[in-house]
């Protein structure tokens, strides 16, 4: 039987119709695939973000950098005025955008029988105490500078405890800031940097580490960083660049270390700075060991 053939317009509008739905299923295919990649893109997005606002709603910003750069610009304010009426007005304007609604607008600070002009030497902080979720109080040392017409007073020291809220955005004052007094001195023993304890009982050995000392330390403070390689394990060790010159050692300790090769060497080493010529002692703490006939230095640090 002899194999039927189609009209040519037939035949193309077959071939037209086929590729017509092919094209239209691939599209329609990457179209639900694209729609599925965005749904769960936005979903991770949402979970991430969702994560981000439960890190940040446990995070107190009364007790942050931006809260503490705020207490100090106002302590700055607060200390600055002049004992005038317009002087007065001008400080009640500029504490305005620090207060809280309903705080006294000078901030607790009367100025009957006031003197003085105030001017701020310096503001730094001191501590900062959490006294809530969104609040604490950011105690700074301020120096304050009096001035009556020609007659200076002053630097004065105080520690002034500032009241701060937040609504996680911006912050006030929202309570009355007040001096506490300043903090006392610890009574705290000094830590002695050099100890004889377990001190190695050689003088051949105290001497010869003390030589090796002097060049190390010649090198170290003076030298050049390849010289300096020579007497160290690792390159990590990096010179003084002539900040200081070397100029003697002042007191060696030697002791056993971890290992029948390794000593530990607690030494104090005078130095000389650059521009000034004064003299400095500083103590080191050196880990040091023998190869090949030389000493070699594993580690060092300051104590």
């Amino acid at each position: 039987m002899k194999k039927r053939e189609y009209p040519k317009t037939v035949f193309r509008k077959k071939v037209f119709k086929g590729a017509f739905w092919t094209v239209f299923s691939l599209a329609l295919f990457l179209s639900v695939v694209s729609i599925i990649r965005v749904a769960n893109a936005t979903e991770g997005s949402a979970a991430a973000d969702e994560e981000t606002v439960v890190e940040e709603e446990g995070t107190n910003h009364a007790t942050g950098v931006g809260a503490q750069t705020f207490a100090q610009n106002f302590a700055e304010n607060y200390f600055i005025w002049e004992n005038t009426d317009e002087g007065k007005e001008d400080r009640v304007d500029r504490l305005s955008e620090y207060l809280a609604a309903g705080l006294d607008s000078h901030a607790g600070l009367g100025f009957e029988g006031m003197e003085w002009d105030s001017r701020i030497n310096k503001t730094q902080i001191w501590s900062v105490e959490e006294t809530g979720n969104d609040s604490a109080v950011i105690t700074l040392r301020v120096l304050q500078d009096l001035r009556k017409g020609k007659e200076k007073a002053g630097p004065y020291e105080k520690y002034f405890a500032v009241p701060v809220k937040t609504d996680g955005q911006s912050f006030v004052v929202n309570q009355t800031p007040y001096i506490v007094p300043a903090p006392e001195k610890p009574e705290l023993a000094a830590e002695s940097s050099i100890d004889d304890k377990g001190r190695v009982n050689d003088s051949a050995l105290h001497s010869e580490v003390e030589g090796f000392l002097n060049t190390f330390f010649r090198v170290y403070a003076n030298g050049e960083q390849n010289e300096l390689s020579y007497y160290t394990e690792s390159n990590d060790l990096q010179t003084m660049d002539g900040a200081l010159t070397f100029k003697e050692v002042q007191k060696v300790v030697v002791k056993q270390g971890e290992t029948n090769e390794e000593f530990l060497v607690e030494t104090l080493i005078g130095f000389e700075e650059k521009h000034t010529k004064a003299s400095m002692a500083y103590p080191y703490e050196l880990r040091i060991f023998k190869e090949d006939g030389r000493w070699i230095v594993r580690d060092i640090k300051n104590k």
